[in-house]
C-alpha cells in the first residue's frame, strides 16, 4: 500500500503572524513551519538534533534547541507563547501531560498555547495527513506527516490541557485536523 493511499486528501491550514513576544514551538524540527513564520522571536525546541538540522535550513532567523520538551532548559515564564505544529501526534499519550505542565511553567501569565494537531484512532494502525500550509508571506509549503496511530482528539488534549492549568479558549475542529487555543491563567 502506498503512503499516498494512507492519508486523508490533502489539507490546507492557513497560518496569521505570529503575536508580539516570544515563542515557544514544541517538536518545532522537521519543516519549522513555526520557526518559518516568526524568524527569531521563535525558540523551536526538538528532541531529535536530526529533525532540528532539517528545519534549521528553512528557518536561519530562527533559535534551535535540541531538548526533551518534558523538562525544558528554560526559566519560568520565559515565553509569551507557545505552539506546537502537529507535534502532539509523535508523542507518546503517557507524556503529553508532563510537557503540558511544561509548557505552562515557562509561559507568562496570560500567554497562549496554540496547538495544531489532529484527531485518530489506534484502531486504524497507521495514521497520515498531507497538508498544504500557507504562510502570511503567501509561502506555500506542502507536506505530510505520518504516525503510528493511537488515541487523540480535541477533547483529549482539552482535558490535559485543563489539568495543567489552562483554559482552553479556542477550539476549531476541521475535517481531518483541529487547532485548540488555550492561555495561562494564572
Amino acid at each position: 500500500m502506498s503512503f499516498s493511499a494512507l492519508t486523508k486528501p490533502q489539507q490546507r491550514v492557513t497560518l496569521a503572524k505570529l503575536p508580539p513576544g516570544r515563542v515557544l514551538d514544541i517538536g518545532g524540527g522537521g519543516e519549522g513551519v513555526i520557526a518559518q513564520v516568526g524568524g527569531g522571536q521563535v525558540v523551536a525546541v526538538d528532541k531529535l538534533f536530526s529533525e532540528i538540522g532539517e528545519a534549521r535550513d528553512k528557518a536561519p532567523a530562527a533559535n534551535w534547541l535540541t531538548a526533551n520538551a518534558t523538562q525544558l532548559p528554560c526559566a519560568n515564564g520565559s515565553f509569551a507563547q507557545a505552539m506546537a505544529f502537529f507535534s502532539c501526534m509523535y508523542m507518546p499519550n503517557e507524556i503529553k501531560a508532563t510537557i503540558f505542565k511544561e509548557t505552562y511553567r515557562v509561559l507568562q501569565p496570560g500567554g497562549e498555547f496554540w496547538i495544531w494537531d489532529a484527531p485518530m484512532s489506534a484502531r486504524s494502525g497507521v495514521f497520515a495527513l498531507r497538508l498544504q500550509v500557507t504562510l502570511p508571506n503567501q509561502k506555500i509549503i506542502t507536506t505530510a506527516y505520518g504516525v503510528r496511530a493511537k488515541d487523540q482528539s480535541a477533547a483529549s488534549l482539552g482535558d490535559l490541557l485543563q489539568h495543567a492549568g489552562f483554559k482552553t479558549e479556542v477550539c476549531s475542529q476541521h475535517k481531518y485536523w483541529f487547532l485548540l487555543k488555550a492561555c495561562k491563567t494564572t
